[in-house]
């Protein structure tokens, strides 16, 4: 058992670790953004699905929300590397310079970044197929157009071309285009930041790994020592209620002594 100056130095010890503190500080902050992105971003993707499933494609309002998508995964991507360099810090300091309750911490905060980052690549992915597959749409589509533009200018009349160009003019014709080329780049881009998200998710299982042999054995002295307490607890009961059928004992026999010594008396003085 630890003298009363051992735990004075231990709590002296690890009383205060600011760079620690400050580190996880900006982890939580950062951790908070990336699940308020990640959430957003996964209600757009709803709504990219069932725009999809409609047949509405093409329209504006998709291509906005397609537009914040990217940004929310870029903005996502951003904060998860700076959060992963900053797990790695915390990650570098030694144990003895962190008590029980600040290790246990430095687990549960990797544990729930390693949860985001699995929980981002399946956004990212869902967001990728589903703009593959409009992007896909969107190219036959405008190829059925220019196909019709072109049938219409050989073979209809001068007034029926006119109809069929409304339908989809060259300004339009021209948005579609460049909104196919933008969402080419944009999917190219995501990609590109794959790989580099899957060796974060990586390198996090790995600090995982590492830490729950750690976490386990201090788990494992914190049951220990409450099974202890409880055993104590047990072993003090018992003797206190060993102590209270003593006393009661002493008090019976002494009341015994007490009547046999007046019938003494009486029987001496009679």
């Amino acid at each position: 058992m630890p003298s009363s100056s051992e735990n004075i130095e231990e709590n002296t010890r690890f009383s205060d670790n600011p760079q620690f503190e400050e580190w996880t500080g900006q982890i939580m902050t950062m951790l908070f953004k990336v699940n308020g992105h990640l959430s957003t971003l996964q209600q757009f993707i709803k709504t990219l699905q069932k725009s999809q499933e409609q047949g509405n494609t093409r329209s504006k309002m998709v291509a906005n929300i397609d537009k914040k998508s990217v940004f929310h995964v870029e903005e996502t991507s951003t904060l998860l590397k700076s959060i992963n360099d900053l797990v790695h810090k915390i990650n570098g300091i030694q144990e003895v310079a962190l008590d029980k309750a600040q290790l246990i911490s430095r687990d549960k905060l990797t544990r729930d970044v390693k949860y985001s980052v699995q929980e981002f690549q399946e956004a990212q992915k869902e967001f990728m197929q589903i703009s593959k597959s409009m992007n896909e749409e969107a190219k036959a589509a405008l190829a059925e157009d220019e196909q019709t533009r072109q049938e219409s200018t050989s073979f209809a009349p001068k007034q029926q071309v006119v109809i069929e160009r409304e339908a989809i003019n060259n300004e339009e014709f021209a948005y579609q285009q460049n909104l196919i080329q933008q969402r080419e780049e944009e999917i190219s881009h995501i990609e590109s930041g794959v790989l580099e998200l899957n060796e974060i998710f990586r390198d996090l299982g790995s600090i995982v790994q590492q830490q729950g042999h750690l976490v386990d054995n201090i788990e494992n002295n914190i049951y220990s020592v409450a099974t202890d307490a409880q055993s104590g607890a047990r072993e003090l009961t018992k003797a206190m209620r060993s102590q209270r059928n003593s006393n009661r004992w002493c008090v019976r026999i002494l009341l015994v002594v007490s009547v046999l010594l007046v019938m003494f008396i009486l029987v001496v003085f009679s």
